[in-house]
């Protein structure tokens, strides 16, 4: 009986997730930056959607290549789980770290943003919300600018873009040790 080599894998690279972390909320704010500039309506369905897709592959995209490099460094063979942890330690770092772009949006560059937010808001949803629940629908634009609900709305953003972003690239970026060959997926 032939027995699979086994290749300890090397310590996980902190400052590759790091750096990678660090892409990830710059290449998150400017697209961010670019919805604001471009003034859209973020509000709508479509709108919605689109962001969130295009979250969702930039940061997918980004934990792939940390996961991709990992492996490398791994002898070309990384686990699901291995892949997940570092594309979720990426993912979760960038995430919360772009979550400060809306606290410098709001307290600096421009302070009506909430306002327009919440116009925005009951322009695309307002008729379709009771009357009595309009003002608690709204009541979160208000609190856009406090440094604490930056720090728990991005923490939850972290969560779970991270979640979803890190088990794509994990079930995309991981290689087992086959017997029957070199490495497969």
């Amino acid at each position: 009986m032939e027995s699979t080599p086994t290749y300890p894998p090397s310590p996980i690279d902190w400052n590759t997730i790091i750096r990678q972390a660090l892409i990830l909320a710059i290449a998150l704010i400017a697209f961010s930056a670019l919805v604001y500039v471009l003034d859209f309506n973020t509000m709508s369905m479509s709108a919605g959607a689109i962001n969130f897709l295009v979250s969702i592959a930039i940061g997918t995209g980004i934990a792939l290549m940390t996961v991709r490099h990992q492996r490398s460094l791994d002898g070309g063979i990384i686990s699901f789980g291995r892949a997940f942890t570092v594309g979720f330690a990426t993912t979760a770092i960038g995430l919360f770290l772009s979550g400060f772009w809306n606290y410098i949006l709001v307290n600096f560059i421009d302070p009506d943003y909430p306002t327009r937010m919440k116009e925005q808001f009951l322009e695309t949803w307002g008729q379709n919300i009771p009357e009595n629940r309009i003002e608690e629908a709204v009541s979160g634009f208000d609190k856009m600018g406090s440094l604490s609900n930056v720090l728990i709305s991005s923490f939850f953003a972290a969560l779970l873009f991270g979640l979803i972003c890190s088990l794509i690239a994990a079930a995309i970026g991981k290689k087992k040790h086959s017997p029957n060959g070199p490495m497969s997926a």
